[in-house]
């Protein structure tokens, strides 16, 4: 049944190549009229190109038109080579699908010689930490990390999102974030962009943790949003310009449905880009959230919605276990004449340890009492004896 499949496979690309339009063998130029069609290389090409079909079929997992269509970028006629690349793949882990992947991305990796250009680049990435689950999901997402050069490229940009992250661990967490960054030589391109605007180095770094795929923009592109950014009055050199950057991407739809809402509390153009220069995470907030927090603000503790964006931050908090529970102890306090209004940022921004430590605790004969309003609130059954001390 084999035999009489290749035949049928040898007929079919015989028949397209005498289908396509003047074949320079079978319609001979004025500069070769009376020299012969070189049939032999012709049926040569076929037959490799049928053994490379038959191969992906039977071990890469391919259906018959897919192996036809990869075969048109590699060809082989014995399975030395593809055999040693597989089985290097299946030494690291890879699945089937995984190896499948790979190839129907990058068939030419199949006539690699495996031991000099996908072994040193598979040890390389081990090496720095890579588990064998995380190489194989690599790989398969990026196969062009095996075709790059392992000296000139891979180990350079490896170092340099390491130099600005500072910890292997989390330099592949940003790799694996962003497969492309690896292998794109934008991503180079953009960090000088960003370092010569003064963009800091730790700004840098949590770009690469958090956002790293917008290193991959056309420096073009990411030029044309950095200077919207710093037109909005963002300091590069401040912390909160790469979050600034990344609100900017944001659709306009989105953008502009969030501006009409701080307008519908009657907040102006100034008020919110003020808000955004302050905290970029403001305009990164769902609409509902937005919402929610500056009514709370308005209704239960009487402040004015520009009281709100002026400290921008609060939006960013968590309605339910933060801001809610927390006001319920300063409204207490306030009530008390312990302290004089509830607009004590600091009691919204500090950790647990130093609310506990400053406002429920803070007077003796009312703590007890605090600590229970708190723990409804919070709906929490069981309160850390640590905090009352």
């Amino acid at each position: 049944m084999r035999g009489s499949y290749n035949k049928n496979l040898f007929l079919y690309h015989l028949t397209v190549i005498t289908r396509t339009s003047s074949p320079s063998f079978l319609i001979p130029s004025p500069s070769s009229i009376f020299r012969a069609p070189n049939y032999a290389t012709v049926t040569e090409t076929l037959e490799n190109q049928s053994f490379t079909v038959n191969y992906l079929v039977n071990n890469c997992g391919f259906l018959p038109d897919s192996a036809l269509h990869a075969s048109k970028y590699v060809l082989f006629k014995t399975p030395e080579k593809p055999d040693s690349v597989i089985a290097l793949f299946r030494s690291f882990g890879f699945s089937d699908l995984q190896i499948h992947n790979v190839i129907r991305k990058k068939p030419r990796i199949l006539v690699s010689k495996p031991k000099e250009t996908i072994l040193p680049k598979l040890e390389f990435l081990t090496s720095k930490g890579v588990s064998k689950s995380q190489l194989a999901r690599l790989i398969d997402l990026n196969p062009q990390i095996l075709q790059r050069s392992l000296e000139k490229h891979l180990i350079p940009t490896f170092d340099l999102l390491n130099n600005f992250i500072r910890s292997e661990e989390r330099t592949i967490a940003s790799i694996l974030h962003s497969v492309q960054i690896l292998t794109s030589a934008t991503s180079h391109r953009n960090i000088n962009l960003l370092v010569d605007l003064g963009v800091r180095e730790r700004s840098l770094a949590r770009l690469l943790c958090h956002w790293p795929w917008l290193l991959l923009f056309n420096s073009k592109d990411l030029k044309s949003m950095v200077d919207e950014v710093i037109k909005m009055g963002v300091d590069p050199s401040k912390a909160n310009f790469v979050p600034a950057l990344y609100a900017k991407l944001l659709p306009k739809s989105m953008w502009d449905r969030k501006v009409e809402l701080y307008k519908r509390f009657g907040l102006t153009d100034d008020n919110i880009r003020e808000a955004f220069v302050k905290h970029p995470f403001c305009m990164l907030k769902s609409v509902q959230k937005i919402e929610a927090c500056i009514e709370f603000f308005v209704k239960e503790l009487g402040w004015k919605p520009v009281d709100v964006t002026n400290y921008p931050v609060l939006l960013s908090l968590n309605l339910e276990k933060r801001l809610v529970p927390r006001a319920a102890v300063l409204k207490i306090l306030m009530a008390n004449g312990v302290i004089k209004s509830c607009r004590h940022l600091l009691a919204y921004t500090v950790s647990e340890e130093m609310f506990f430590k400053n406002y429920v605790n803070r007077d003796k004969d009312q703590a007890p009492e605090l600590l229970k309003l708190y723990r409804e609130k919070m709906n929490l059954p069981v309160m850390d004896s640590k905090l009352m001390s």
